[in-house]
């Protein structure tokens, strides 16, 4: 059996469909989706309806997948949230409001565990240094091959406290997602597999729609890592022509500073945002419009020089 192993597609319809086309011209079967599907990029809509359309697909909920019912205000923090919600069918929230939260497989003889994190796993066992708000310092030096992050990724298992954490679990493969970090490795018969994010690479690599090829024949369980090149800024081009970029300007220019760089800003500009919120006496909570706004202007203004490992 061959599943193509897809996660963190954060709205960005154009990167799903090259990972679905790439996904059938090397024979996969079925499908296991990790989680976080809508808000980003303005295509959320699109991606729900490419993925209810998918045979032999296993199908688990993320974390943004329950900010789609964020209340009616005025604020800047949650805008993209509201308009990406605005733009989904009551059925569409329907299916992934009902969306689990994990699955168990069985596939000849082998068990598959699905998670959005791997937390659900393994605790804070890679929250140290595969969490995409601190890996850009681990690597401040520009693009980080592929390479570099797997052996960095597998030199954890010589962490007595990180192989104690994988022992624990039973032997089987653990597909899991939200740090958007392409990784797997097998740790003694525990097969942990992150296919990083489809839409939202962010683990200082090239830029492409990332995916994985899950296959299990007879007990034997492979991996084959994926990730499809496109243009960026002619996806950038595309989203400032939405709608979504008029309403949630702030969340998109973010949006594409990461594209450009694979690299997190939305951790270190919500700091920045309640620092400035605070420095200036608001507490408006979630941050006001305006302040996001003003926040942002400054964040643009000193962000290379304040955070230059997120710029490279």
């Amino acid at each position: 059996m061959k599943y193509a192993v897809i996660s963190d597609v954060h709205g960005n319809a154009p990167a799903l469909g090259l990972v679905l086309a790439d996904a059938a011209k090397r024979g996969a079967q079925g499908y296991l989706l990790a989680g976080d599907y809508c808000l980003s990029a303005p295509w959320g809509r699109e991606v729900v309806r490419m993925l209810r359309s998918l045979p032999g697909a296993h199908i688990i909920s993320g974390n943004d997948d329950q900010h789609l019912s964020i209340p009616p205000g005025d604020d800047g923090q949650y805008e993209v949230s509201r308009w990406g919600a605005s733009k989904l069918s009551d059925e569409d929230k329907a299916w992934l409001s009902a969306l689990p939260p994990t699955l168990d497989i069985a596939c000849e003889g082998t068990t598959i565990h699905m998670a959005h994190s791997s937390q659900t796993f393994l605790g804070k066992a890679l929250y140290e240094r595969f969490r995409t708000s601190v890996l850009p310092g681990f690597y401040p030096d520009g693009l980080v091959s592929h390479e570099v992050i797997q052996a960095d990724f597998r030199r954890l298992w010589e962490q007595v406290s990180f192989r104690d954490t994988v022992h624990a679990l039973q032997p089987g493969v653990y597909v899991f997602g939200h740090n958007h970090i392409q990784t797997w490795a097998d740790f003694d018969g525990r097969i942990l597999v992150n296919p990083g994010s489809c839409g939202l690479p962010l683990d200082c690599g090239a830029f492409g729609a990332a995916y994985s090829l899950l296959t299990i024949d007879n007990g034997c369980v492979t991996v084959e890592e994926r990730r499809i090149p496109y243009d960026v800024e002619a996806l950038i081009a595309q989203v400032r022509a939405s709608k979504q970029y008029a309403a949630a300007r702030v969340w998109s220019e973010l949006i594409f500073s990461e594209w450009r760089t694979c690299r997190e800003k939305v951790f270190q500009f919500l700091a920045h945002c309640e620092r400035y919120a605070t420095a200036i006496g608001d507490t408006r909570r979630p941050i006001a419009r305006d302040t996001w706004t003003a926040a942002y202007a400054q964040w643009e203004k000193h962000a290379r020089a304040w955070h230059p490992e997120l710029f490279v």
